[in-house]
């Protein structure tokens, strides 16, 4: 997955209400630093890959919630965990193409 997934999939989380802010996904859905995301954002890293075990760690933290959260929002997030490996497929599929890491 890419910065800019990763950004959308902030801002779904966001509209869910289940995130307050950047600062917020970045501590604790991503378990990374305050700016984190940011960086991704403000630093033109958009297109650079994001480490798999960032990936894995917000997909076990989605997939926690999903179990507790009433049936429309865990159908939501699920449809946010589809797009995670979309997102991760394509960004395979770029790199083994010779595109960015």
């Amino acid at each position: 997955m890419y910065g800019t997934h990763l950004l959308r999939k902030f801002w779904v989380l966001r509209d869910l209400g289940l995130v307050r802010c950047k600062r917020d996904f970045s501590r604790r859905w991503l378990g990374r630093g305050e700016t984190y995301l940011m960086d991704y954002e403000f630093r033109d890293r958009g297109w650079r890959q994001v480490n798999g075990v960032t990936t894995a760690r917000l997909r076990e933290n989605l997939v926690r919630v999903a179990a507790r959260v009433p049936r429309n929002v865990a159908d939501e997030i699920r449809r946010v965990l589809a797009a995670i490996d979309r997102d991760e497929h394509v960004a395979a599929t770029m790199i083994a193409w010779g595109g960015r890491s």
